[in-house]
């Protein structure tokens, strides 16, 4: 097995793996920044280090796809999704910033059973309110 291959494809999934670990603890601190081109340059380094490896391994070694291109293609699995979600993290307005007693701005939507909601419904009461992303 070619050693460079490993050591490049260990790189990668480190690489990978790192940014992945430093990005989502930032996220309880509300340290997240608002263009994460960092961590984007480092995912990238990490796919291209594990791409790499795949190219460098020796052909002939039957250890180099468990110790070479699995991990590889781990490694590119992970930092393509981190992309993906860095491409999922923004809101359609912008930053919204809520306070526990501020005023509900008035909207209209279709519930889960297709009925029409009004927030005029819930004048006077007290409400938590959870919004997602999607369907389920």
């Amino acid at each position: 097995m070619d050693t460079i291959a490993f050591k490049m494809v260990v790189a990668g999934v480190v690489v990978v793996l790192g940014t992945w670990i430093t990005y989502v603890l930032r996220i309880p601190r509300n340290k997240v920044p608002v263009r994460p081109s960092g961590s984007i340059i480092m995912q990238c380094l990490g796919i291209g280090l594990a791409v790499s490896a795949i190219f460098m391994r020796d052909q002939n070694s039957g250890l180099s796809v468990a110790a070479v291109i699995i991990p590889a293609i781990f490694a590119m699995m992970m930092g393509l999704i981190f992309l993906w979600l860095l491409t999922q993290r923004r809101t359609p307005i912008g930053q919204i910033k809520v306070k526990v007693g501020d005023k509900l701005l008035p909207f209209e939507a279709t519930t889960s059973e297709g009925v029409r909601f009004h927030t005029d419904e819930l004048a006077g009461k007290r409400v938590l309110m959870k919004f997602f992303r999607g369907g389920w």
